[in-house]
């Protein structure tokens, strides 16, 4: 099923006209296919990483890609992908990295997301995705880096987000997200950097904000907030 998931990602992406393209002759994937990397378990095969950044991939993602069960490694950015994300990418229980990043996506972020317990680095950035962000990525505990920027992104930030305590950095700016800055951000212990300017967020800054004690850049401009940053914001 792992090299039927390929095949069908060659298809639906005019594999024949990648920039780097896979011969498929061969016949085994982990035998120098372009972006493929392979680990081995009890003397099987398994596809472990796929990255086919810059590649010129046009067309969509298959909802096959929820085969690759072993994958670790997603990067299919700075392509011309479209269409909207499958759901089936929350089967790939074993991701730590997954970039989707400037392409021309579009339709909402899969709530099957909080399926991925194991993941790291969500770059969903420069696409065209819609809806809200959903409340189970409060539930991506090993989380370390959201990049939602640049979408059309609605609704407001979930308190669920306050559950993620590895998590450094947060992206959200340059969407349409709504409503208040809630308290649980300030469960963010390990948050770097959060910014979330070019939205229409309203309320004021909560006190909380002060438990992000590694905060060393805080950006909530150009959004419709009422009061000014607490004094109480570290650094």
């Amino acid at each position: 099923s792992e090299i039927n998931a390929l095949l069908a990602l060659y298809s639906s992406t005019a594999g024949n006209q990648w920039t780097v393209s896979w011969n498929l002759s061969t016949g085994n994937p982990c035998a120098g296919w372009h972006g493929v990397t392979c680990c081995t378990t009890e003397s099987v095969c398994h596809v472990a990483a796929l990255k086919l950044t810059y590649n010129n991939l046009v067309g969509y993602i298959p909802s096959t890609i929820g085969d690759l069960s072993w994958l670790q490694a997603l990067d299919l950015d700075s392509n011309a992908l479209t269409g909207s994300i499958p759901s089936t990418i929350g089967d790939l229980s074993m991701l730590q990295v997954l970039y989707l990043y400037s392409n021309a996506l579009t339709g909402s972020i899969p709530s099957t997301f909080g399926n991925l317990v194991m993941l790291q680095y969500l770059y969903l950035f420069s696409n065209a995705l819609t809806g809200s962000i959903p409340s189970t990525i409060g539930d991506l505990s090993m989380l370390k880096d959201l990049d939602l920027y640049s979408n059309a992104l609605t609704g407001s930030i979930p308190s669920a987000m306050g559950n993620l305590s590895m998590l450094q950095y947060v992206y959200l700016y340059s969407n349409t997200l709504t409503g208040p800055i809630l308290a649980t951000i300030g469960n963010l212990k390990m948050v770097t950097q959060l910014i979330l300017t070019l939205n229409f967020l309203t309320g004021s800054v909560p006190s909380t904000i002060s438990g992000c004690t590694q905060m060393a850049y805080f950006e909530v401009s150009s959004n419709l907030l009422s009061q000014a940053i607490p004094e109480a914001l570290p650094n």
